[in-house]
C-alpha cells in the first residue's frame, strides 16, 4: 500500500497520500486508529529512505524503528517489484543483490541443519565401527554461527564489510574442509564394509558443497556494491 502511495505521488498526486492510506486502510485494519497508522507509515518510510528511495511527504521517516520491525519492512519492499522500479538503479542493484546473499545464505543454513541432523543421528544410532563425527557437527555449528553474524549485518544499511569478509572466510575454510572430506569418504565408500553408511552423507555433503559456494559468491557481491 505504502509503495501504490507513492508511485502516486510521483505521478503528481503529492497532496492525497494521507487521505488515500486512510480509505485504503479503512478495510482489513479498520480497527487502528489514526496514530498507529501514521506511526506505521513512518516507520515503513524511515526504511524506505535507507534504501534511497523518495518518501512519501505526508509521512516523515520515524526517528527510530524497532530492531525487528525493521528487517521485516525491509524484505517486504525489497520483495515488491513495484518498489524495485523506483529505487534508483545503483540502490537497485545493491538490493537485488542483497536478496540474493540472503536468499542464499537462508538455502546453505538449511542444507547446514539437515547435515548436522544426519551426522548427529549417526553419531547415535550408527554401528559400532562407525567413526565419530563431533569434529564435523563442532564445524557446522560454527558456521551456522558464523551465517547468523553475515546475516545480521546484511540487514543493517551500512554493514561491516571487514566482519562480512572474515566470516565468509570462515565459509570458505568450511567449503574447503567438506571437499577434503568428501574425498576421503568416497574412497573409503568402496569398502564393501562402509557401502551401507555411504549414500546419505556423501549426499548431504555434495548438496552443501554447492550451496556454500553460492552464498559465498552472493554475499561477496552484496557488500561488493
Amino acid at each position: 500500500m505504502y509503495v501504490l502511495l507513492l508511485r502516486l505521488q510521483l505521478h503528481g498526486a503529492d497532496d492525497r497520500s494521507e487521505p488515500l492510506a486512510q480509505t485504503l486502510l479503512s478495510g482489513a485494519l479498520a480497527q487502528r486508529n489514526d496514530a498507529a497508522i501514521r506511526y506505521r507509515m513512518r516507520n515503513i518510510s524511515a526504511v524506505v529512505q535507507e534504501l534511497g528511495a523518495p518518501i512519501l511527504n505526508d509521512f516523515s521517516p520515524a526517528e527510530s524503528v524497532g530492531r525487528l520491525v525493521r528487517p521485516k519492512i525491509k524484505a517486504m519492499l525489497l520483495e515488491d517489484t513495484d518498489f524495485a522500479r523506483i529505487l534508483k538503479p545503483g540502490v537497485a542493484g545493491e538490493a537485488d543483490a542483497t536478496s540474493n546473499a540472503r536468499t542464499a545464505l537462508r538455502i546453505l543454513r538449511d542444507h547446514i541443519e539437515d547435515l548436522e541432523r544426519e551426522l548427529a543421528w549417526r553419531g547415535h544410532n550408527g554401528p559400532p565401527d562407525q567413526e565419530d563425527h563431533s569434529a564435523e557437527r563442532d564445524q557446522l555449528q560454527n558456521a551456522l554461527d558464523d551465517i547468523g553474524v553475515i546475516e545480521r549485518e546484511l540487514e543493517k544499511s551500512n554493514p561491516d564489510k571487514e566482519i562480512v569478509k572474515s566470516r565468509t572466510a570462515k565459509l570458505l575454510g568450511l567449503a574447503v574442509a567438506f571437499g577434503k572430506w568428501l574425498g576421503e569418504r568416497t574412497t573409503k565408500f568402496v569398502d564393501a564394509a562402509l557401502v551401507a553408511a555411504a549414500p546419505v552423507a556423501v549426499a548431504k555433503v555434495t548438496g552443501l558443497l554447492p550451496a556454500l559456494v553460492n552464498a559465498i559468491e552472493a554475499v561477496s557481491k552484496a557488500i561488493a556494491h
